[in-house]
Formats: structure tokens, C-alpha cells, sequence
């Protein structure tokens, strides 16, 4: 599927069910997920990927949130590649993060944001890897083998080698989109057009579908990768923010407090805002309606 403009040939629409995009990603795959800290997140594609029982996935987060603890949660997870798993004022590093990597379940490559930037560049450009002068001098090499110390050919000056990091999926959030795949976002999009770069599919959740010429009268605006399936979820980024809704302190607080808990309380969330809910509209009503208008803005 590609969402490229007009051909010769044509354009195929990709549109998919939430349902329907993940079913594609296989266990052992390597999924980018995209947002950053409290904004963007493409939860409805996460908790559809729960709710399908995923396993042994490599995770690529370079600012994660709650959509790594609950796919964790869901033993979805095999290993987190990335620089920052937390809550941020609600919780310094995500509670089921922490106790499954304590634990030993759950791998950590550890990054700083800077080599998850260079690494998903190195991947979108077919290049093996890329230097970076950040973490030279530093234990970032000892903590993580695959960053390598070399001498640059040209200056003679230490850099290390950021490796490619290349990912099966990515799972991306955008406020709009046509049929065909091109988006747009409101802000800066994160890393997450890096991200769709170094994947070999990108899983695309959007508040609206809308015209190919709505998308044209702004192509400064327009991102599109080689293999997109758009999905649409409205408040689907929920409890985190996007350009129309405030990210939902109060659930965020609620899912902390689960996560510490773990046990039944964990269970208890998971069933009420995952197993149990058959699809998206499941979640938004188990929200309820009050709920999300009182975050639009």
C-alpha cells in the first residue's frame, strides 16, 4: 500500500479497520511506536494490539509512555529499545516497565534521544549505521555494546557508531489524513516521521479522514511513507493529548496507581479498558462522553 498522489497507474485507498491494521504485525516483530512524553501517542492501535495477544516484541520508543507498560502488562514484550519510559510529573519511570525490567522479563537497550535519532535515520536512509559525538567519554558503550567507539577517518576525532534501528512496524498518530496515506500533523510530529522512515510499514491512526484535495491545499504540511495503512480513531490518542483534547491527568494518575499495584489492580485495569472492550467504541464508552468533551480544546 502506498500513499503517494496521483499516478499513471492510480491510487489504491488503505484505509483499515484498528482490527485489521494490527492483525499484521507478527510476534517477534520490531514496532516503532510513536508520541512523545504526554502527546501523540497512538493508543487505539495499542490497545487493539493488546487486546490481540501480540508476543515477543521488540519495542522502539524513543519517549514512551503508558502504551509501553500496558503492552508489557499484556506480555506483549520481549525488549524496549529507547531513552525514556515514564508518566512524567505522574511517574518518574512506568511502574510496569520497572518491575518487569527488575525482574529480568523485559530487555532494555538503553539510548539517549540523540542515538534513537541518529539509529532511525541510519535505517530510513539503508545505511548500516551513523556517528555521533554524544556519549563519547561516557559509559553509554559499556551499558550498550552495540554503540562502537571509533576514530573517524577524516579528523581522526572519537565518535561512536549509531547502529540502524530498523523496525518492522511503526504505529503513528496524525490529526488527519486521506484515504491514500498522506498525513498531516499539527506541531512538530515528534520523531515519528523518523520513525516511519526506518519502517517497512507504518500503521497510521488519525481523528479524521479527509479529501486528497484538503491534503493538497497544504502540501507543505504532508508526510507519506512507502507503505502506510490509515486508520481512523477519534480521541484516539486518549489519555494523552493531541491538538484537539488535553491529555487526561486524572486517568493518567489512575493507570500509575494500577501499574505500582500491579495484581489485581493492574487486571482490573486491563479488563476494563482492554479485554473487555470488544473495539475502540467500546473504550470511548467506558470513558463516557462527559469525560472526553471535558478535555477537548
Amino acid at each position: 500500500m502506498s500513499g503517494a498522489g496521483e499516478g499513471a497507474g492510480g491510487r489504491r485507498p488503505v484505509v483499515a479497520t484498528l482490527e485489521e491494521a494490527v492483525a499484521q504485525i507478527f510476534d517477534g516483530a520490531v514496532v516503532g511506536l510513536g508520541g512523545a512524553v504526554t502527546a501523540g501517542h497512538p493508543m487505539a492501535l495499542v490497545r487493539a494490539l493488546a487486546r490481540r495477544g501480540a508476543r515477543d516484541l521488540t519495542l522502539v520508543a524513543p519517549t514512551g509512555g503508558i502504551e509501553v507498560d500496558l503492552l508489557i502488562a499484556a506480555g506483549s514484550v520481549r525488549a524496549v529499545i529507547g531513552s525514556y519510559v515514564g508518566i512524567e510529573v505522574v511517574a518518574g519511570v512506568g511502574p510496569v516497565f520497572r518491575r518487569a525490567v527488575e525482574a529480568g522479563e523485559v530487555e532494555v537497550i538503553d539510548l539517549d534521544e540523540a542515538h534513537c535519532v541518529q539509529g532511525l535515520r541510519a535505517a530510513g536512509q539503508e545505511l548500516p549505521f551513523l556517528p555521533w559525538r554524544g556519549g563519547v567519554g561516557t559509559s553509554f558503550p559499556q551499558l550498550n555494546p552495540t554503540l562502537i567507539e571509533f576514530d573517524d577517518p577524516v579528523a581522526g576525532e572519537p565518535l561512536l557508531a549509531i547502529p540502524a534501528i530498523r523496525l518492522d512496524f511503526a504505529l503513528l498518530y496524525a490529526e488527519t489524513a486521506d484515504r491514500y496515506g498522506n498525513a498531516q500533523w499539527i506541531g512538530t510530529g515528534h520523531m515519528d516521521q523518523l520513525l516511519g522512515a526506518a519502517a517497512e510499514r507504518v500503521l497510521l491512526q488519525v481523528d479524521r479522514i479527509v479529501s486528497n484535495e484538503t491534503i493538497r491545499a497544504q502540501p507543505e504540511r504532508t508526510v507519506y511513507w512507502r507503505d502506510t495503512v490509515v486508520t481512523r480513531a477519534p480521541f484516539g490518542t486518549h489519555p494523552y493529548s493531541n491538538a484537539h483534547i488535553a491529555a487526561d491527568e486524572q486517568h493518567l494518575r489512575a493507570f500509575a496507581k494500577a501499574g505500582r499495584a500491579g495484581g489485581e489492580a493492574l487486571d482490573e485495569y486491563l479488563a476494563r479498558h482492554v479485554r473487555d472492550t470488544a473495539d475502540h467504541d467500546d473504550y470511548l464508552e467506558a470513558i463516557g462522553i462527559r469525560r472526553l468533551t471535558s478535555l477537548l480544546v
